[in-house]
């Protein structure tokens, strides 16, 4: 009998670690959650040695590799940190797609991670590369307040990020943050008709991040619905 639970216990345990996200390799991500920067596009590299690059999306240009601290794992979390800004990144690698949360002296904030070409490696990768275009807005639909909540006097937030296709419809949205159940359903409706522009290349989904601000004093810029 103990023998079954061991080789049962195995079997569990080498499922998990198969389930587990594999971070090594390069990812076009969304960091966010800085409030004076807002979300900055970036790109991360992974070696299976243990080493780390950055680089840095800006006016739709690609800046150079720049070096972080190494990567290491504790369990299934992921850590690393960027000297530069004094940002500390680290990720649960058992989610769905890689991404967590970062923090600073002062602030704390999210990042957000689609996997690019794996068999692209930083020296390979043109500086001025433009490898993670900006996703351009083309209907932004507002949550509605619910009823309930104005009747309730709650005010709140919430932090999403998702995947966008090459026909500019929002997939797989995650509630990063959520201040309170009862905006769930309006965030979800407004992703849902909210719509980016496309593009050519189909098989490319892009991450995207929004925020979004429930404040009774704005009520009359939203609409409300039970």
């Amino acid at each position: 009998m103990l023998a079954f639970i061991a080789v049962l216990a195995a079997l569990c345990g080498g499922t998990a670690r198969a389930a587990r996200i594999d971070p090594i390799g390069t990812w076009g991500c969304v960091v966010y959650g800085h409030p004076d920067l807002g979300d900055q596009r970036m790109l991360f590299h992974f070696a299976a040695g243990g080493a780390a690059r950055i680089a840095r999306v800006d006016d739709e240009k690609t800046g150079p590799w720049s070096a972080l601290t190494g990567w290491f794992l504790d369990g299934a979390q992921f850590e690393f940190s960027d000297p530069q800004t004094g940002r500390q990144f680290n990720a649960d690698l058992r989610r769905t797609t890689l991404g967590g949360s970062w923090r600073t002296f002062a602030n704390v904030g999210g990042w957000w991670c689609s996997a690019l070409d794996s068999a692209e490696t930083p020296q390979q990768m043109a500086p001025q590369r433009q490898p993670l275009p900006p996703l351009v807005p083309v209907r932004t639909a507002i949550p509605y307040y619910p009823v309930q909540a104005v009747r309730l006097a709650k005010q709140g937030h919430a932090v999403t990020c998702f995947f966008v296709d090459s026909q500019g419809v929002i997939q797989q949205p995650e509630l990063i943050e959520l201040s309170d159940e009862i905006f769930r359903d309006p965030v979800l409706s407004a992703l849902e008709r909210s719509r980016y522009k496309g593009w050519e290349d189909t098989a490319t989904l892009r991450p995207g991040c929004r925020t979004y601000t429930f404040k009774l004093d704005q009520i009359v810029n939203l609409a409300v619905e039970d």
